[in-house]
């Protein structure tokens, strides 16, 4: 254990600069890759850790390198199916230790509650090339992957002190497995809901631009026209013309759509898109003239897509 226990000391600082270096990793390519997560942490496990892990093994390590979970990195998905992407990318931007990694979700399936993917890995010998990573070569780490509630489980039997059936009274062992049993099936619901939502994304997409007229006003329908009616882009690119910038977010829905500009909408008497794009195409010459006014006589240095939504909303009830 002492020699252990030095070499950590000796290592102390580059554990935690690779700590580092992981976190902005698995961030980058986790983005590049449009994958949004709820958190992403790392951690270096601290001398007190270290010592009762050591203890715990009955002298199983003979070096530091033994040890592979020393740094470890924690990626915390919103839903569960969300995992096994995560899985993929991981496996193909970093070198797998097959021997001491485990998939709970598939070794432990008669068991209710933690059930994340742990995999053991370090840096691919082509990434160690690089000057920025080059001193990380072969120090292993573990990537432990679960979805929020798979989390919010493994923070409740951690603080519950249980480590195993063995460890929890008899009486409390029907509520214990009946809570972890709900848990996992509101992972699986979840994952069924976002599903639901996409495909109706997907299919107001669709209706927005061929049958405007039979769409009716929700947040789904206004993100999709704002975003892609040929009229709305025109008409903010051309308010633009007055020297700002239209700033465009991707991947996120515009914050700028809430229920109470859907309730301003639907208060003129606008129940469908159709309408809707009139309303820009009847007021267009003025509402346009209005806004560059607004922008010249302000520093402002731009604008998000779709906000023309609200100014046009605005506008017809100061006019009304």
């Amino acid at each position: 254990m002492k020699s252990i226990l030095e070499e950590y000391d000796k290592s102390k600082i580059k554990l935690v600069n690779l700590s580092t270096t992981l976190k902005a990793l698995v961030t980058s390519l986790l983005e590049q890759k449009g994958i949004k997560t709820h958190q992403i942490e790392t951690r270096v496990k601290d001398k007190e850790s270290l010592k009762k892990k050591i203890l715990r093994k009955n002298n199983k390590y003979e070096n530091l390198a033994n040890i592979t979970d020393i740094v470890g990195i924690r990626i915390i998905t919103y839903f569960e199916d969300e995992i096994d992407q995560i899985a993929s990318i991981i496996k193909k931007e970093f070198e797998i230790d097959k021997k001491n990694s485990i998939d709970k979700r598939k070794s432990e399936t008669d068991k209710f509650g933690y059930r994340s993917l742990h995999y053991v890995a370090n840096l691919k010998e082509e990434r160690t090339k690089l000057s920025e990573y080059s001193d990380y070569k072969q120090i292993k780490f573990e990537f432990q992957i679960r979805s929020i509630l798979q989390h919010s489980w493994a923070e409740i039997e951690h603080d519950l002190g249980y480590k195993g059936e063995f460890e929890i009274p008899s009486s409390a062992k029907r509520t214990f497995y009946r809570v972890a049993a709900l848990l996992e099936q509101a992972d699986i619901e979840f994952v069924k809901l976002k599903s639901t939502i996409l495909e109706y994304e997907a299919k107001v997409g669709k209706g927005v631009k061929e049958k405007p007229g039979q769409i009716g006003i929700d947040k789904a329908s206004l993100i999709s026209f704002i975003t892609t009616n040929d009229n709305v882009i025109r008409i903010e690119d051309k308010i633009a013309d007055c020297g700002v910038e239209v700033f465009i977010s991707y991947g996120e829905a515009p914050d700028l759509i809430s229920d109470k500009l859907i309730g301003q909408i639907k208060a003129l008497g606008i129940e469908n898109i159709k309408q809707l794009e009139e309303l820009y195409l009847a007021n267009e010459k003025e509402f346009i003239s209005n806004e560059q006014n607004d922008f010249i006589n302000t520093d402002a240095s731009g604008f998000e897509r779709g906000a023309s939504i609200i100014w046009l909303i605005n506008f017809l009830l100061e006019t009304k």
